[in-house]
């Protein structure tokens, strides 16, 4: 459970330095964060890690793919002591999300 409430408050970090907003309503299984911009509001599936690699979800299935096709990603690596990001758009993450279907 340590590693979900750090995972949290490095999702709360990455929030804050993007400048997202996230809507409590949304849930575990909703949208992690949100950038409003020109008057639209981007969803944004975010993830970090401190190994280098990133997972997704465990219990991963159609709904997953389903969740994911239209979000943008933003990843945030905290790997002894370096701190840094990497973004996918939808277009840049759709090979992937479609190798998992």
């Amino acid at each position: 459970m340590a590693g979900n409430f750090q995972d949290d408050e490095r999702e709360e970090a990455m929030r804050r330095l993007f400048q997202l907003v996230k809507d409590d309503t949304e849930g575990r299984s909703g949208v992690d964060a949100y950038l409003d911009f020109e008057g639209k509001r981007i969803p944004f599936e975010l993830k970090t890690t401190s190994k280098g690699s990133v997972t997704t979800v465990r219990d991963f299935g159609p709904s997953h793919i389903e969740k994911w096709e239209d979000k943008h990603w933003l990843i945030g690596f905290f790997v002894k002591g370096r701190e840094y990001y990497k973004y996918g758009s939808p277009s840049m993450m759709a090979p992937w999300i479609k190798s998992k279907g």
